[in-house]
């Protein structure tokens, strides 16, 4: 993680909602006995996570927020070697790639060595994957006259999976023509977003929300899962984020962000985000956690 704050930057359309959602769960889980482990909602068979809305204020009281997760035991370096392939994204230029792995970092205010895992959507509005050695990135592109706007989970190692998939990022932005939106955002439409790693057993991820279930789009061992809306919609106002749910490739259900309470340690000892986990669980007790590859 890094102290350093994020440029200033507009927000895209729905952002402010976003941010009220994020700092009433945030809120709302302090109550509870366990506490919920960062990153946003990571979990394969487990619950979502508590996270802190940070809001930036630039000279023109335009708020800025970067989504961080709650403080937890510190990661040392990823002990397992990387198997997995190089993320290959079809469709892009080197050059592109490039880009867009820069610009969406740099939104940020983060360090490290990005790399793209997916491109979902083409034009304005295109959504990027992206992994650092400690954080993921959900990026959007070109929309509302920004090239690169994105939001980031840090403080993880990305190596390391609760179970066989880990849900990392899940949330909701409303359309450009809600009120109060400016008009550069008109047009933009609303959607509902979760994305995150799988290993090779997961073979199908579905999200379910709003009264709708989606396919995933599963590439570099990775998902995402989008369901648009009219440009006129808000998240409703009930704090449900929706259901992620991984199968294998003979349709076993391997988990869900709604799932149980386990808890996942790596060869180092140390908890995996994932889950509700009492702060004081013995490391000892936890399942193995599973590579990510």
């Amino acid at each position: 993680m890094t102290s350093t704050l994020p440029p200033a930057r507009d927000l895209p359309p729905g952002r402010q909602d976003e941010i009220r959602v994020e700092i009433e769960q945030a809120v709302a889980g302090r109550g509870a006995r366990r506490m919920r482990l960062a990153p946003v909602l990571a979990a394969a068979t487990a619950v979502g996570a508590v996270v802190a809305g940070v809001v930036f204020f630039t000279p023109s009281s335009q708020p800025q927020t970067a989504i961080q997760p709650a403080p937890m035991t510190t990661q040392s370096a990823s002990a397992t070697p990387t198997t997995r392939p190089a993320p290959v994204v079809p469709g892009l230029s080197e050059e592109r790639i490039a880009a867009i792995e820069k610009g969406c970092l740099e939104s940020t205010g983060l360090s490290g060595e990005p790399k793209l895992y997916q491109h979902v959507g083409s034009g304005p509005g295109a959504f990027a994957l992206i992994y650092t050695a400690n954080a993921m990135l959900t990026c959007t592109l070109d929309s509302g006259g920004m090239a690169f706007n994105s939001g980031f989970s840090s403080g993880f190692d990305p190596e390391w999976l609760p179970g066989h998939f880990s849900t990392d990022s899940i949330g909701a932005s409303s359309g450009g023509d809600t009120p109060y939106n400016r008009p550069i955002y008109r047009g933009v439409h609303g959607y509902r977003t979760a994305a995150g790693r799988v290993d090779s057993k997961v073979a199908r991820v579905t999200f379910t929300a709003d009264g709708q279930t989606v396919d995933a789009t599963i590439a570099n061992n990775t998902f995402v899962a989008r369901i648009v809306h009219p440009t006129t919609w808000s998240p409703p106002e009930d704090n449900q984020f929706g259901e992620v749910r991984a199968y294998d490739a003979v349709g076993n259900l391997l988990g869900t962000n709604k799932g149980s309470e386990k808890c996942y340690a790596n060869p180092q000892g140390v908890i995996v985000p994932g889950g509700w986990v009492n702060p004081d669980t013995d490391p000892k007790t936890c399942e193995p956690a599973l590579p990510w590859r």
